[in-house]
């Protein structure tokens, strides 16, 4: 079967977030209850301009005027868990942040594929591409699959050699309590919906694998 890597795992929490309440010590004592005298790892890009990240545990804590991210110190399903934990507390905390939507990302690279996977994702479209001697340089495939209150954006691009694949667990809601239930639907559950995809869907691995 193919070698899945799995990487950047990470909760999304989409609203009006304010940078000076969730600042790098707001984000150690409001967040993870840390004591305010702790250090912080504070991480700034060099290259271009763009919101502050810290360091926690090994968890990265990124907030925007329009976003929260928490990325998973490891692309592991308890560590998923994390995150969205540490995003429910920051609703519940911040009650008042206008939100939108919150969702969980859980991404795998694809470098050794079977046919049968090509097959799967390649659309007439591409016969005729290539028949008027075009080559493509891109492809992407994209489905929202209904689930539970919300939905599972499926998206596979391929780059290259490199497929990626994307599924955005996203629930759209403002309100506080809908989006704290989404982020806490049992990791079991997530892991089971995603081993449906990756090995019934598209044929990729065995579930157990995933």
């Amino acid at each position: 079967m193919s070698e899945l890597k799995a990487s950047d795992w990470n909760t999304v929490v989409v609203g009006k977030w304010n940078p000076a309440i969730l600042s790098p010590k707001g984000i150690s004592t409001l967040l993870f209850n840390k004591d305010a005298t702790e250090p912080i790892e504070v991480m700034v890009s060099l290259e271009q301009m763009g919101p502050t990240k810290v360091r926690i545990d090994g968890i990265g804590v990124t907030v925007d005027y329009d976003r929260l991210i928490i990325d998973a110190a490891e692309q592991k399903w308890e560590s998923l868990a994390k995150t969205r934990e540490y995003a429910c507390r920051a609703i519940a905390t911040l009650e008042r942040t206008p939100l939108s939507a919150a969702g969980f990302n859980v991404r795998y690279e694809l470098k050794d594929y079977p046919e049968s996977f090509i097959t799967l994702l390649k659309p007439p479209l591409d016969d005729v591409i290539s028949d008027n001697n075009q080559e493509i340089l891109e492809r992407e495939t994209r489905r929202s699959l209904k689930w539970k209150e919300g939905s599972i954006n499926l998206q596979i691009s391929r780059k290259e050699e490199t497929y990626s694949i994307i599924l955005n667990f996203d629930r759209t809601s403002d309100d506080c309590e809908k989006l704290k239930n989404w982020l806490s639907i049992p990791i079991g559950e997530v892991r089971e919906i995603t081993a449906t995809i990756i090995s019934s869907i598209l044929q990729l691995c065995e579930k157990g694998e995933i």
